[in-house]
């Protein structure tokens, strides 16, 4: 009898370690997959989000109180950019967004040889007040144009005095909501407002060719700016 069992046990033992050595077999395959399908889930949707233009983030300690979303925006060598009346980039020289080969004329309009606009259209969808305190334009910043406080937009024709639209290398804010279009009086943008940031860009702003992209931070004095990535020559 003690010889039957002897028999049997080896034979039982190597069954029982062939089948753990396929079940670890099984576990990192099924494991492996289950990696390589979020990370190409991961890529796609990041990729989609630079592509399309939409993608924001912030860093802050407190996610609930500081959201500001890009709702549209207006990069195009046209007129009438977001819809508003007479801010146009209609440059019939150059085919690109001009900053500094417009500087000799750089508070002009575009029409008269100005550098050109970029219109951005937020909206701040935290729970607080949101203080814009200057935008990044591919590393080049723009600060607010306390000269336009509370005066009526109008990009018709060259700003002799300043204020009817943010001079060069300089940004206004324009609430959506109001006509005639009078810009804000301050750099704040209430809880669930919606806006259109108009910058004009400077003399320190490279130019900007069709369908480059625009790498733009929105620094409202959180912990990281606010970051959207947009296209040249584009509308959305």
């Amino acid at each position: 009898m003690k010889m039957i069992f002897q028999g049997t046990f080896p034979k039982n033992n190597t069954r029982l370690k062939k089948r753990r050595g396929v079940t670890d077999v099984i576990s990192t395959m099924l494991l492996m997959a289950v990696t390589v399908t979020g990370a190409t889930t991961l890529t796609y949707f990041v990729n989609d989000g630079f592509v399309s233009g939409n993608l924001g983030s912030v860093s802050t300690s407190d996610s609930s109180s500081l959201n500001l979303l890009l709702l549209a925006y207006d990069t195009r060598d046209s007129a009438s950019l977001l819809m508003m009346n007479d801010v146009d980039n209609e440059n019939i020289v150059n085919s690109f967004l001009c900053g500094v080969t417009c500087s000799s004329f750089s508070n002009a309009i575009p029409e008269n040889g100005g550098t050109e606009f970029i219109v951005l259209q937020v909206q701040n969808n935290g729970i607080n007040p949101i203080f814009l305190q200057d935008i990044s334009i591919n590393g080049v910043v723009h600060s607010w144009d306390s000269s336009t406080s509370g005066i009526s937009l109008d990009a018709s024709q060259n700003d002799l005095i300043g204020g009817k639209y943010p001079s060069d290398g300089m940004f206004s804010i324009v609430p959506i909501s109001q006509n005639p279009l009078i810009q804000n009086d301050d750099i704040q943008i209430q809880n669930g407002q919606i806006v259109n940031l108009l910058i004009k860009l400077g003399s320190d702003d490279a130019d900007i060719t069709l369908n480059k992209g625009i790498h733009i931070f929105l620094n409202v004095g959180a912990i990281q700016p606010i970051e959207f990535f947009i296209e040249s020559g584009d509308a959305r």
